[in-house]
């Protein structure tokens, strides 16, 4: 039996895992098309996994990232952070100083594609045709930021 792919919903195969392409025009429903904002409760649902990195971290390490990078929320709220989704039952195994995986039991703010907003907001849009990032990328990114091992 094919199942329909969690991230877009199509039948069929799945890209490799690590690719932060989408077919043109297609988001998951789990990102709200207009000004608002939903807030997602159980996040392991969403077919992806989400890590959370602090602000300064997480500024640095979108500049490692470049181009490399897929969509990233940006939560200005106490506890500042950015937001990164990775391919899911990825983020658990990556056990790092400045690297929460978000997935397990956590509340996701997802702002919608039209949000302008100061405290939260897309700072890499994900209808540029990125969504996920590569969990290995990102890894190595946080720890030529952090300095860790």
């Amino acid at each position: 039996m094919i199942m329909p792919d969690a991230l877009t919903g199509a039948v069929g195969q799945r890209p490799p895992v690590g690719t932060a392409c989408l077919p043109p025009g297609t988001l998951p429903a789990w990102i709200p098309r207009g000004a608002g904002l939903r807030v997602v409760r159980d996040v392991a649902g969403l077919g992806v996994d989400v890590v959370w990195l602090a602000l300064p971290v997480g500024e640095e390490v979108l500049g490692e990232l470049g181009a490399r990078s897929g969509a990233v929320i940006e939560d200005r709220r106490p506890a500042a952070g950015m937001c990164w989704m990775v391919p899911a039952w990825t983020a658990g195994g990556m056990r790092l100083p400045l690297w929460e995986d978000a997935s397990m039991g956590a509340a996701l703010y997802v702002p919608g594609l039209e949000m302008r907003n100061e405290r939260l907001r897309w700072r890499v849009r994900p209808d540029a045709g990125a969504l996920v990032t590569n969990p290995v990328t990102l890894r190595a990114a946080v720890i030529a930021v952090g300095d860790v091992q």
